[in-house]
């Protein structure tokens, strides 16, 4: 798949997401913990910047004073600094993280950025009306979770035609299953369809090939040998061999191996 330069993160209809603004996030992080404090920072944030300017120290804690919201409405959050806002002039440099901003990625922008364009405009879809507090929540957006897994089990849900948003929700697979089997299930998904991702049982029915597929991989040697899996295949699929081998490294005819066994 190509990759687009259509950000998950600003990918248009009045959504945006701010799940790592600034990147300091806590693992397990969810915005849908602290809604109301959080929309009440965003405003007090932008009014402040309105009224004072740009800020001129470092990030002390886990809220930048650049990031508010982008419309009158309060729904569209962003950051007021960043330079596309600012005739060019990136304003991030004074908070200390605007290195780290400026690079942040994470495993659903890439997935999104990979889809092709009536794959993201499905996906989209299913996000009407939400703000952004709510789009880049993975407990509220099942779509969040869903490109968690990849580009291919992404593209195959949009592929399965119009659906709400509230159906999406109820695939319980979603939040049962651990991302990093998004290859395997692809893979999967080769043989049993892509409706196979609307039954009920698909977490279970995934958990075991995952389990015999481990199994046969064989134990973790004492000593990893090889070279890492990133640099032998694509993210998604170097996710999946970690999960299911435990190991980060392995050697080419290993992984050769492990591949002749899907």
């Amino acid at each position: 798949m190509k990759h687009s330069g259509l950000l998950l993160c600003s990918p248009g209809r009045g959504l945006s997401c701010v799940a790592c603004c600034p990147p300091i996030r806590p693992a397990g992080y969810d915005h849908a913990d602290h809604l109301g404090s959080l929309r009440r920072l965003l405003a007090e944030n932008t009014r402040q910047l309105r009224e004072q300017g740009p800020p001129t120290k470092p990030i002390t804690g886990f809220w930048c004073p650049g990031l508010g919201y982008l419309d009158r409405q309060g729904r569209q959050a962003g950051c007021l600094l960043h330079p596309a806002l600012n005739q060019g002039q990136d304003l991030r440099g004074p908070t200390g993280f605007q290195e780290k901003c400026a690079r942040e990625s994470c495993p659903p922008a890439r997935a999104f950025a990979a889809l092709g364009e009536a794959e993201r405009a499905a996906l989209l879809d299913l996000c009407e009306g939400m703000d952004s507090l709510s789009f880049g929540s993975p407990r509220l957006n099942p779509v969040m979770r869903l490109l968690a897994f990849g580009p291919e089990v992404a593209a195959a849900a949009a592929g399965l035609g119009r659906r709400r948003r509230e159906e999406l929700a109820a695939w319980l697979w979603l939040g049962e299953t651990p991302p990093a089997w998004g290859w395997l299930l692809a893979r999967r998904l080769e043989t049993w369809g892509v409706k196979a991702l609307a039954r009920p049982d698909l977490a279970a029915r995934l958990a075991g090939e995952a389990q015999a597929l481990a199994q046969r991989l064989g134990p973790v040697p004492p000593m990893e040998q090889g070279e890492a899996l990133h640099s032998l295949c694509n993210e998604w699929e170097a996710r999946a061999w970690q999960q299911l081998s435990g190991r980060r490294r392995v050697r080419p005819t290993d992984l050769a191996r492990w591949r002749a066994l899907i």
